[in-house]
């Protein structure tokens, strides 16, 4: 090969090459993409699938319900409010009255409560209320508790982090 001939071919082999690393990079590129995809319309899937995790109080502490429970109406939040609201487990002793909503999807809730119930079962019902309600990405929960007199007892609004959660080893 003649030294002209020699650096054409160099040429071509390194054109060659950024060519195939061209290829490569876009592809690698364009399988992170996919799979950042694969996530984002994986968690897509599961909320247009109108699936909520209800929770419940036993004696110490907020536990999930064994299923998560599908929504017959999940872009309906109203509907979902009450649909959660009529399949939660809450302590016999607690009652919600009502629901409202604001614009910004505050959810509002009268609870009654009956009879004699304790101030760490009243939390735990509140905080397993919160829990369920925040699977429907509203916005805070204002809970208003009465006696059974209609006078109220306690107000507050809460998000899942107003709730401290601990487990006894």
């Amino acid at each position: 090969m003649k030294k002209n001939d020699n650096r054409k071919y160099h040429n071509v082999m390194a054109c060659v090459q950024l060519a195939l690393a061209s290829v490569v990079l876009v592809f690698t590129l364009a399988s992170c993409e996919t799979a950042s995809n694969q996530e984002v319309s994986t968690e897509s899937v599961i909320q247009k699938a109108g699936t909520v995790q209800l929770y419940h109080a036993t004696e110490t502490e907020v536990e999930p319900d064994d299923d998560r429970y599908q929504l017959v109406q999940p872009d309906n939040l109203p509907a979902a409010v009450e649909e959660v609201i009529e399949n939660m487990t809450i302590d016999p002793g607690l009652e919600i009255e009502r629901f409202s909503l604001d614009e910004e999807k505050n959810i509002s809730l009268i609870i009654n409560i009956h009879g004699s119930v304790t101030e760490e079962t009243i939390l735990l019902n509140q905080a397993a209320i919160v829990k369920s309600l925040e699977g429907l990405n509203g916005g805070k929960v204002a809970i208003t508790l009465q006696d059974e007199d209609g006078e109220i007892v306690q107000q507050g609004t809460y998000t899942d982090a107003s709730f401290y959660y601990y487990k006894e080893d």
